[in-house]
């Protein structure tokens, strides 16, 4: 049975800590694609919103020469898993393709994922500044002016159709 998280067991953490060098480096042989699988798996872990910090912060230093090991596709998609922005959603249960609002809802998808990734993005960072406000205007305003679209092209069409 799992025992509290109490002072005691954190001095234990923390002393055990102490004795880890900065300096001495592990040599670690593994495949290519277990690789990738870490530094995906870690990327998700750098997702939660509490895991920021030194540890973060070494954690994120430590992979980055893995990440430069690999070149091409391969590459830019490791370095797309540090931007909300290219996180895959599960994919939502399609509706009939004959639905008279099936492209509208797709679309409405895709602006939603958009404005997830921003809220994604920001739950990362701690105090907001001229980048990051940057950064999250890049990811939202795509979302906006499709929307804008959907509503003055696809929803006024029957309005016009109405004044004729």
């Amino acid at each position: 049975m799992n025992s509290p998280f109490n002072e005691e067991e954190f001095n234990r953490y923390k002393a055990a800590l102490g004795q880890l060098s900065n300096l001495k480096t592990i040599p670690i042989v593994i495949s290519e694609q277990a690789a990738f699988f870490i530094i995906a798996q870690i990327q998700l872990a750098f997702r939660h919103p509490n895991n920021n910090g030194e540890s973060s912060d070494v954690v994120r230093e430590s992979i980055q020469p893995i990440i430069n090991y690999f070149t091409g596709d391969v590459r830019e998609i490791l370095e797309r898993g540090f931007h909300p922005e290219f996180d895959v959603d599960s994919v939502p249960q399609q509706p009939d393709p004959a639905w008279d609002y099936y492209e509208i809802w797709q679309e409405l998808h895709d602006i939603k994922n958009r404005i997830e990734a921003g809220i994604k993005f920001i739950s990362a960072v701690e105090l907001a500044d001229d980048s990051t406000d940057k950064r999250l205007k890049e990811i939202l305003e795509p979302a906006l002016g499709e929307l804008e679209g959907i509503i003055e092209n696809d929803l006024t069409t029957y309005f016009l159709e109405d004044d004729d």
